[in-house]
């Protein structure tokens, strides 16, 4: 295919030909892609498609198709063909275009001819450039755009109550969405009824008299990490919603859409990303159940036939819409999927039921692995919540038991004292001197 060029155009010419045909046979057949036509459009030089049909054709490349830098194989300089310009007869198409203009016209054409045979002669000045390019603010300058900035914050800090005032954070940034109804279907065996609540946005004057810098919420001493009054109405909502365990640790509410997809968007706060990326994490729990098929099937069976398929086509959503109940997540199947899929922790709490979620076959690749905590409110919505320190772990789920892998146990052994401290607050009598095993706590 390349004989017909060999001698005539450039060696780099005939290795991009070579590391195309390479690229065509080895990448574009086998991921089934598009060619983008590059070589052609920017070396000009047949790209793979270009290629392949010549091979289908049994044809040459022919010369015509390579650029003619390419062809030039001596260092000698060009020879410009000077072509001979006729003065009087393009000065006469001139004058033929101004004499059918307009007044004005011709003598804006006059000025601009004359501006380029004599530049000083034209009317247009040169723009301004200042020579003091750092613009360095004054003191003054500086204290006043800090005094405005402080303005600015003060102001934000006072809207905060403000009607449309929707989300429950430690900043006053955020806002939440309408309000919310259930999106959570418990799985079988768990405890609660799993019935829809709606719940309506609370409303909330703001005290005129009341002062608002660096003031402590009123429930403080149950959420002692919680400082300042933007979290007044998380903690009078959901404060009974979340175990008392929980409380001295939790620095972070967030509410999120309640469109069905409150798991989700809950999981992507937790990761870091904002609520609406939730189709992402939908995306890569399919993948993640779907490149381990056996391993899942074999797990989410455990107790009845048929739920692979089901909690994978409750993962399945492709629009933006809300979903129904029957995509909802569901705990604690999804949850080992998300632990599994971005090696992390998933705490789940709720008054009736709490439990902890292990990565089922992977050991920790992080000395500090990530937590992340969805708290189950209203009987039927997922929010997110963000938990500091040493905090108690609840037990860990009995699938994840079940099914774990002999690297898996790694998580166990690092949360050890957790887990014992949790399950010392929830069985005072037991005896703290004696450290139990998971399997123990469980039985």
């Amino acid at each position: 295919m390349l004989d017909n060029l060999r001698g005539k155009v450039s060696h780099e010419a005939l290795d991009l030909l070579a590391k195309e045909l390479l690229r065509k046979m080895e990448v574009l057949r086998k991921l089934n892609a598009s060619c983008g036509c590059h070589m052609w459009l920017s070396n000009g030089l047949p790209c793979a498609c270009r290629l392949e049909n010549y091979k289908c054709t049994g044809r040459m490349i022919q010369l015509d198709d390579i650029d003619v830098f390419w062809r030039k194989l001596d260092l000698l300089p060009c020879k410009l063909v000077d072509e001979e310009v006729d003065v009087v007869t393009e000065l006469n198409n001139v004058r033929q275009h101004l004499e059918a203009q307009s007044p004005v016209q011709q003598k804006s054409l006059l000025s601009k001819i004359k501006a380029v045979f004599n530049p000083k002669s034209s009317t247009k000045k040169p723009p301004i450039v200042h020579q003091n390019t750092r613009c360095r603010p004054t003191s003054k300058k500086v204290q006043e755009r800090l005094d405005e900035a402080a303005r600015l914050d003060e102001a934000a800090r006072h809207s905060s109550y403000s009607e449309d005032s929707n989300i429950y954070t430690a900043s006053p940034k955020h806002r939440y969405d309408l309000p919310r109804h259930s999106s959570y279907v418990p799985s079988e065996g768990s405890r609660g009824t799993g019935s829809v609540i709606k719940s309506e946005k609370p409303k909330m004057q703001r005290n005129s008299s009341t002062s608002y810098k660096n003031k402590e919420t009123r429930d403080d001493k149950g959420f002692p990490l919680m400082k300042g009054d933007e979290h007044l109405l998380s903690i009078e909502r959901f404060k009974d919603q979340i175990p008392s365990e929980f409380h001295s640790y939790i620095s972070r509410i967030q509410d999120v859409t309640p469109d069905g997809h409150c798991g989700y968007r809950s999981v992507a706060v937790g990761l870091g990303f904002t609520e609406h990326v939730w189709s992402n994490i939908r995306r890569d729990l399919l993948l993640e159940i779907d490149h381990n098929k056996a391993r899942w099937k074999h797990v989410f069976e455990t107790y009845n036939k048929g739920d692979f398929e089901r909690i994978r086509k409750s993962i399945e959503w492709h629009s933006l819409k809300a979903c129904g109940p029957s995509h909802w997540m569901e705990m604690p199947q999804v949850g080992l999927l998300v632990a599994q899929r971005f090696n992390i922790v998933l705490h789940v709490l709720s008054i009736e039921w709490s439990t902890n979620i292990f990565p089922l076959t992977d050991a920790p690749l992080d000395p500090q692995p990530q937590a992340i905590t969805l708290v189950h409110v209203d009987r039927g919505h997922f929010i997110h919540a963000k938990l500091e320190g040493d905090y108690p772990m609840p037990l860990a789920t009995p699938l994840w038991l079940t099914h774990q892998s002999i690297a898996a146990e790694r998580w166990e052994e690092m949360y050890r004292p957790r887990l014992q401290h949790y399950y010392e607050l929830i069985n005072p009598k037991v005896d703290k001197d004696r450290e139990l095993s998971i399997n123990e706590i469980e039985d």
